[in-house]
């Protein structure tokens, strides 16, 4: 059994690996971050350290919207470091079995899986595939002298 835990993004429901996650808080001011990529929305405090929020919703096929209130910042491990994914909800812990687990039947670089479940599908997000290296090397030149 897999645990995942699943948030959503508009209709569509995600879920990364629980043992990814490190904490679900609600929406914060975000401080700007010149000269990241677009994925990256800002940086805030997370318990003393600078945490990079990103918001996963081009990537994954939606369009932009307004920041809200009841957003949510999901704070996983990422491949070289911790981010926050904005989120528009965090719903539940599942866990799924292998046999409910298949590959993407589409190529993407930011979906390793689909889950079937009864009421409709899960696609997991590959939190290594989060940001490309170019990225990362941006987002290390940005960060440079920034602070929340």
């Amino acid at each position: 059994m897999q645990r995942l835990l699943e948030f959503e993004i508009d209709a569509a429901r995600y879920g990364v690996p629980v043992e990814r996650v490190v904490e679900v808080v609600p929406r914060v001011w975000l401080k700007p971050l010149p000269g990241a990529a677009n994925i990256v929305v800002g940086l805030f405090n997370f318990r003393g350290a600078v945490i990079v929020a990103v918001d996963p919703r081009s990537r994954l096929g939606h369009p932009p919207r307004r920041p809200s209130t009841d957003d949510h910042l999901l704070v996983v491990q990422g491949a070289r470091r911790v981010v926050a994914l904005v989120v528009d909800r965090v719903r539940d812990l599942r866990q799924v079995s292998p046999d409910q687990m298949f590959p993407t039947t589409v190529p993407s670089r930011h979906i390793r899986g689909v889950v079937a479940l009864a009421e409709g599908l899960l696609l997991i997000e590959d939190l290594d595939a989060l940001l490309s290296l170019d990225e990362e090397e941006t987002l290390d030149r940005a960060l440079g002298g920034a602070a929340p």
